[in-house]
Parts: structure tokens; sequence; C-alpha cells
């Protein structure tokens, strides 16, 4: 099961007084909500189907996955945010998991952001063979808004980075606030690892400290050879927010906003000769930018390295440097792609809504079809043994001769076994007579 983690107290909901980028139309609640009241949802007990999944887990190991994203898209509060992290991950064990449906990834995702589970969202986000949650432009823009406007702008940053491990900056809005999370928690100073999301525990008085487990060596009989893929594998939070400022410059539209993350994202992920190249190249570069990257790069243990002096001696000199306030130009970007974009992302979402309720009934009667077709197999095939049975016995006397046959070929005959030859039975002389009882009767 899915381990608790940080949660935010007290679960934030959205309200239209709250000023977030996203317009109040853009959670489409009438056309979420309506996915409630059709005949699918609107009859489930949900405690009750909780319990018979679980019973088919521990019979068949094996469930279908329109009864996963029924449960998914039933939720409607955080009382079985657990119990649906549990089932997710049992059900990506089964063969049936190739059939989810992306609702039910949606549904997942849209009740944890709106329940403020940032740390159990980005830990199952990050766990991607274990869940297969992931996720998609809608529900990406919900959860950038919604943690950049109540300053979470480290569980932005994470989910930022989620996104560019997916290669996934295509829509303009997701671009531009998740370059303003990872902008903000960059400027904050205090980059801790994203794999720390425990909070540390609270040491007790009179504890005793338990034991060092003993090391467990086992025997192998081929050892890999080590293999960095500079993508999946990156660890650190420098690097990953580096990384990810280096996509989102590559794919802005704006001269600025792209030199600037391209910049900043090369010295946060230790690319430093590519940093001297790129400023070589000239380009609009925002001075708050520089002097970020001056900061991180003043931090690098190995400060005699060539490529990091030829980098610190390039931003030295750097030339055209913007003085414009950079947190403005990307509140500017977010608002431009906000205006542009909004709109045309609503139309669409809804009209998803309405085509994963048809996907949804269309799934069921596909399922029911499958098991009322197997059932009636079942019963033929029970009907027809019944039939033969009959038949025995009522033209019992007739096939007599042809039953004991069958009756003869179903036997096994083993072959002898041979435990070697046989010993001759020892021959008894009645006339022998023991040398004791010789030496006995000569004394006497």
């Amino acid at each position: 099961m899915l381990k608790q983690v940080l949660r935010v107290p007290p679960p934030f909901r959205w309200t239209p007084f709250r000023r977030t980028f996203l317009s109040d139309a853009f959670l489409c609640r009438d056309s979420w909500q309506s996915r409630l009241a059709t005949p699918i949802l609107a009859k489930v007990n949900h405690e009750a189907l909780y319990y018979e999944l679980e019973q088919k887990f521990q019979q068949k190991a094996k469930v279908s996955a329109i009864d996963i994203d029924i449960y998914a898209n039933k939720l409607v509060d955080d009382t079985h945010i657990d119990e649906v992290a549990d089932l997710m991950y049992k059900f990506r064990l089964t063969e049936e998991t190739s059939r989810g449906l992306p609702s039910t990834q949606h549904a997942i995702a849209r009740t944890y952001i709106e329940h403020s589970h940032y740390g159990e969202l980005i830990e199952m986000l990050d766990n991607r063979i274990g869940y297969g949650v992931f996720l998609d432009e809608y529900t990406a823009n919900l959860a950038l808004d919604r943690l950049v406007t109540t300053n979470e702008f480290k569980w932005g940053a994470r989910v930022a980075t989620l996104l560019a491990l997916q290669e996934d900056f295509t829509h303009p809005i997701t671009r531009s606030l998740a370059t303003y999370a990872c902008y903000r928690y960059v400027k904050g100073g205090e980059i801790d690892h994203f794999d720390d999301l425990k909070p540390a525990p609270v040491p007790v008085e009179g504890e005793v400290k338990k034991k060092k487990k003993e090391e467990i060596k086992v025997r192998v009989k081929f050892l890999r050879n080590p293999y960095f893929d500079d993508h999946f594998d990156l660890r650190d939070s420098k690097q990953l927010l580096g990384k990810t400022l280096l996509v989102l410059g590559l794919n802005s539209e704006v001269a600025i906003v792209a030199n600037s993350c391209k910049l900043l994202g090369l010295v946060l992920y230790g690319k430093y000769e590519q940093a001297v190249e790129l400023i070589g190249g000239g380009g609009e570069v925002s001075g708050e930018i520089v002097e970020l990257a001056k900061g991180y790069l003043g931090q690098v243990e190995n400060q005699e390295d060539e490529s990091v002096r030829k980098l610190m001696d390039a931003m030295q000199g750097l030339g055209k440097v913007s003085n414009d306030s950079f947190e403005k130009v990307l509140l500017d970007a977010i608002n431009n792609s906000v205006v542009e974009h909004e709109k045309p992302q609503i139309e669409a979402q809804k009209k998803i809504y309405t085509e994963w309720c048809e996907l949804r009934q269309q799934r069921l009667d596909e399922e029911m079809a499958r098991l009322q077709r197997a059932r009636r197999i079942q019963e033929l095939e029970r009907v027809g043994r019944e039939m033969e049975q009959e038949e025995q016995k009522l033209w019992f006397f007739e096939n007599e001769d042809k039953i004991e046959l069958q009756i003869d070929s179903k036997k096994v005959f083993y072959p002898k076994r041979w435990f070697g030859k046989k010993k001759k039975p020892r021959v008894i002389d009645e006339g022998y007579v023991p040398p004791e009882v010789r030496q006995r009767q000569s004394q006497q």
C-alpha cells in the first residue's frame, strides 16, 4: 500500500474568490460531476465494490479494468485515497493492466489534487512501473496552477521534473506554469533532495537505538555493467531541475525566457562547457538569472576545474543582460498563454468527459456480454455431461460390451519390476550336529 507521506493541512479547496491563473470555469465542475449521475456510477456501492475487488485479488489475482475505473471515478472525497492506491498497485501486476482506461488515471490524479495530497500523488507519479499513473495536459495544468498559487513551489517543481522526464511540454499553459514553478523554487535557494518526502522522525527520550542490521551478501551469477542514461536515472534534485529548465528553455517561444532558462539549467545540470557555448552565442539573458547562476556555480565543490573557471569568466563578461524583472516576464507569459489557450482546453476537456462516460458504458457492456457468454458455455457443457450420463443409463444393456471395453482400456498395466536373480532357498541338513555339541559329548 502507498506509504503515508507528508500532507498539507488543512485541505484547500478551489473557490472563485482565490487568485489563480486559471479561471473557475477551467475546473469543469458540472461536466466532471455529471459522471456520478450515469447509470453505472449511480448504482455502485463504493464500500461493497472495494471488498468485492479485494476478494477477486485474493481468489483469482485478477480484476477487470472497468471495475478499477468505476472505483476510481466513484471517489468523491479523500476517505479512500489509500485504498485506490493499493488497488492500482495490485492491478498493475495483472495482465488486464494493458486494458486500463485513461479516465482511471485522470480520476485518481484529480482526486489527489483537489484534496491536497501532493506528496502521495508525486510518489505515485514517480513510481511509473508500480502504479502506471501519468498526468495528462489537463491535470498537469490543474496541479501546477494549484501548487503555484498556494506557494507550494517544491511540489510544483517536482511535477515539472516529472513532465520533463515524460518530455511532455507541448501545451503552452503547462510550459509557462512549470517554468514559473521551477524559477521560484530555485530562487528560494533551498534545494533539497526530491526523494526526501517523509518528515524526520521525532526522537523519543529513553528510547534505545536499534542495532544496525547485519549486511547480507548474496552470490550472483554475473554483474551488469554500470549504465547511466542521463534521464530516468537522474535522482539528484539540482540535476533534475537543471534538465527541466533546459528542456523548458528549448521549448520556450520568448527569447529572454529561453536563454535564461537554458543558462540556469545548464549550470544546475553541471554542463558547464555547453553553458559557455550558450553565452558565446549571444542572446538576451535576465540579470536575475545570471546572479542565480553565479550563486549556484559558487557552490560547486571543484572550483579549480577548468570548465567552471571558464564559465565564471564568461558570466562576468556577459554582455546582453536584461534588467527587467524575470518574474514579471514569466507572469506575463502565463497570462498570455491562459488567455489564448484556456477556453479551447475547457471545451476539449468537456468533450473528453462525455466520451469517457460513453467509453465506460461500452466497456461495461462488453464485459457483461463476455461474462454472459462464459456462463452460457458453462451451462451448455453441464447439460451435455448430464445428457451423456442419462444416455449411458438408458442404453446400458445394449452397450454393455462397449462399456466394458472402455473400462478395460482405461486400466493401467504397470510392467513387473525385476529385483535381480532370486537366490535358492537354503537346504536344512537334519543330521547336522554343531561342533560345540560334539565336543561336549566327547568330554563325557
